[in-house]
């Protein structure tokens, strides 16, 4: 059995590892930084929460927080998701048009994950606070079977970051006060992906003597290798904030946050019968900048309505561009679109051990049409159905919980991998068609500590 390696073929095997699911996918920045802001789908924003978890929105709302404050919580995502559709071969091939890739059906690609937060300020004097946030502000994770339809697209999606946010903020006066923070960010990824073998050999030079034909067609699953991608890298970015309160029961915000470039450096593997290749590679990746404006008004001592609009610059991922150790490079063309989120919501004080919190919100995504969404994370246009409550357990101590639910337009996937191993260019290969079920559930809890 013969292997290629990357030596004799540099071009086609770096194609083939990166181009066909490379992308991080849309949609894979997490919101779920608070709890309390989680109950009210996040309408209050910039405008502030009352735990230590509202300096990520804005640093400047945490001077409303007297003395020193620790917020740490957890969100556990789960999500329901099947895919039904079939993967094939471009009609267009000679020979091979139109052949599948493997047992077409549904697929369960359900997964949960859980995204933690921390965050803490500390009241310096009267007019001068600092604070720390720590989190994950982007990730995804998706994985599907070894031998499924679209295993030529995507398996293994991970991608992981922590970023850690030193912030500082000024009361200008009793109405206006400014922050600013820097951030460093951390991101580990891991991609997967299958490689045809069967398609290769043929490309190669067609079956070996003494094989059997059936063995080496393409799509065999018999023959395909297996991509693996990592990397990690830190990146630098920064925030600043304001918060206007014209009046003491009305509070603006507003809160812009830098965009991070990152090169995940690490190593390109491929395993299998027919491709043997480890070397060095580095993606290029841009995590969007994002603007936000928040608004917040207590009708009376009970109810208090909020309201936010978040615009993040997913343009920025125009393209993601790869290269191997031996100089072979791969640009994958996304062509997302800026997207916004609006979100309404509402608080009830039962009394002043209780709180209740409930919100709706509209997350658009930046998945400009079929043919540009991937099977890493099949995003799609959701809606938010949040509730929440606090409840306070002493002066100091408080917790929060929260549910959300989110109604995702079931995503549909027109798409190819982009790459033709017969000619070296962009035309596409492996088809893959079908569309996702998908539905989110998110559990929070956060304690708060006063001291």
């Amino acid at each position: 059995m013969r292997l290629i390696h990357l030596s004799t073929r540099p071009c086609l095997v770096a194609a083939l590892l990166l181009l066909p699911g490379v992308s991080l996918a849309a949609g894979f920045s997490l919101i779920e930084q608070s709890v309390s802001s989680m109950g009210t789908a996040y309408a209050n924003g910039s405008s502030g929460m009352d735990d230590a978890s509202t300096i990520y929105f804005n640093p400047a709302s945490m001077t409303r927080l007297e003395g020193r404050n620790a917020s740490g919580g957890v969100h556990v995502v789960h999500s329901n998701t099947d895919f039904s559709g079939e993967g094939f071969y471009d009609p267009s091939l000679p020979g091979i048009g139109g052949v599948s890739t493997g047992n077409n059906g549904k697929v369960d690609v359900g997964l949960t994950a859980a995204v933690p937060h921390a965050g803490y300020s500390h009241q310096l004097n009267d007019r001068m606070w600092m604070g720390l946030t720590i989190n994950g502000p982007f990730g995804l994770k998706t994985k599907y079977d070894n031998d499924w339809v679209g295993r030529y697209h995507a398996i293994k999606s991970d991608l992981k970051t922590v970023n850690i946010n030193p912030a500082f903020a000024i009361e200008v006066n009793d109405k206006a006060s400014v922050g600013f923070g820097v951030s460093a960010m951390y991101a580990d990824g891991e991609l997967t992906n299958a490689i045809d073998g069967g398609l290769l050999t043929l490309v190669d030079g067609g079956v070996p003597p003494g094989q059997p034909p059936f063995f080496w067609v393409p799509g065999s699953d018999t023959l395909d290798s297996f991509a693996k991608l990592t990397g990690d890298d830190w990146g630098y970015g920064w925030n600043v904030g304001l918060l206007l309160e014209p009046t003491p029961d009305t509070r603006i915000g507003l809160h812009y946050r830098s965009k991070v470039d990152l090169t995940l450096e690490g190593n390109a593997r491929i395993s299998g019968p027919v491709v043997s290749v480890r070397t060095d590679a580095e993606l290029d990746v841009t995590l969007p900048a994002s603007a936000s404006l928040s608004a917040l008004h207590a009708i009376d001592s009970k109810w208090t309505v909020m309201a936010d609009l978040t615009w993040m610059n997913w343009d920025e991922l125009d393209e993601l561009k790869a290269e191997l150790g031996t100089g072979s490079q791969s640009v994958t063309p996304l062509e997302w679109d800026n997207a916004i989120r609006v979100a309404v919501g509402a608080t009830y004080q039962h009394n002043p051990t209780w709180l209740f919190r409930a919100g709706v919100a509209y997350d658009e995504t930046p998945v400009p049409d079929d043919s540009l969404r991937t099977p890493r994370v099949p995003d799609n246009d959701r809606v938010w159905l949040t509730f929440g409550v606090n409840y306070r357990y002493s002066e100091t101590i408080t917790f929060d919980f929260g549910y959300a639910h989110l109604f995702v337009d079931d995503p549909e996937l027109n798409t190819d991998d982009a790459f033709d191993p017969t000619t070296g260019q962009t035309s596409g290969v492996h088809k893959l068609e079908g569309d996702y079920d998908a539905a989110v559930d998110i559990f929070s809890a956060q304690v708060n500590w006063k001291f």
